[in-house]
């Protein structure tokens, strides 16, 4: 779907709202992911419809999902926030131990 300089032409008419900026810059920080068009809205409906598992609570308005992009087959831990992703965390001990810790 990319072409020679990277562009996906999936693209071309879309954008992404200001306010999920930060959990992309954050994903492509800690995961070396770039979204293709269609996989944010995925994650989206994954954490709603309950499909992505549950990590962590952190508060009653919070909390750490882990969400699968099938599309690279990478696991990506994801915090939200009053029901919006926020950003995407980093792998940490304690996450991953959290995660180990989930039913199959």
């Amino acid at each position: 779907m990319t072409n020679d300089d990277g562009f996906d032409a999936r693209w071309l008419g879309k954008s992404i709202p200001e306010r999920h900026w930060h959990f992309h810059r954050r994903l492509l920080e800690r995961y070396d992911i770039v979204l293709a068009p269609g996989e944010f809205s995925e994650m989206l409906k994954d954490i709603a419809s309950g499909k992505a598992p549950l990590v962590q609570r952190r508060s009653s308005k919070s909390a750490v999902y882990l969400v699968r992009n099938r599309r690279v087959w990478e696991r990506v831990f994801v915090l939200v926030t009053n029901g919006e992703i926020r950003t995407a965390l980093p792998p940490s001990k304690a996450l991953r131990r959290a995660r180990s810790a989930l039913p199959e």
